[in-house]
């Protein structure tokens, strides 16, 4: 759960409570698949990535097949807009939820890879830098010993992002002008969701990130 929701449940558990009832009442008289789709839809709307991953598995778990959750996302593009329905596609993609060509296992194959970025020393402070190459290219942030990497991909159209887009700690996709802030990869100016990060290794003063495909 989130920290709001913890902090409500601990401070407002009558509200809270109330609120969950409503709930349950609301979805009672649907089938579970049914009521599953829906849930999926209303995470989509909230652009929670844990929420819908959640809601996907529920789904998943109440015999919704692959198709069936793409379909339902796809009937909600008049009222979410299909940007939004793309970046809960890639969500769902990214977890091996959903299979758009009829397949109930992962859509395609995960493939991971280590990419040296070299050491941390050489890496400037306090500010973006890319490094990798085409296909491949990363985002990294040093702040003293600690690193933080990014896929250096627009999350808007998927635009990569060149040395020329890296103004200090701000990158902006030079396609349709969406901004994102380091060291966190928020999106700043766009459609509200940030960066895909990567998990940064360091040993013996070297850095490597993971990639995944």
């Amino acid at each position: 759960m989130s920290r709001a929701y913890d902090y409500l449940l601990r401070e407002r558990p009558r509200a809270l409570g109330a609120w969950e009832d409503f709930q349950r009442d609301a979805g009672s008289r649907l089938e579970p698949a049914t009521r599953a789709l829906i849930e999926l839809v209303t995470a989509a709307a909230a652009r929670g990535d844990d929420e819908l991953v959640r809601a996907a598995r529920a789904a998943r778990e109440a015999d919704c097949s692959a198709e069936e959750l793409v379909d339902a996302l796809l009937l909600a593009v008049p009222a979410l807009g299909f940007t939004r329905i793309a970046w809960a596609l890639d969500r769902l993609i990214e977890h091996g939820l959903s299979g758009a060509l009829g397949a109930a296992t992962p859509l395609a194959v995960t493939v991971e890879e280590d990419l040296a970025l070299g050491p941390v020393a050489a890496l400037p402070q306090g500010r973006a830098v890319r490094r990798g190459g085409p296909g491949r290219a990363v985002l990294a942030w040093r702040d003293g010993d600690e690193v933080r990497a990014f896929k250096a991909y627009c999350t808007h159209h998927g635009m990569e992002l060149t040395e020329h887009c890296i103004e200090g700690r701000r990158v902006t996709c030079r396609q349709h002008g969406w901004t994102f802030e380091l060291p966190d990869g928020r999106c700043s100016m766009g459609d509200a969701w940030g960066l895909t990060e990567l998990p940064v290794t360091i040993e013996s003063g070297q850095v490597s990130v993971r990639w995944s495909e």
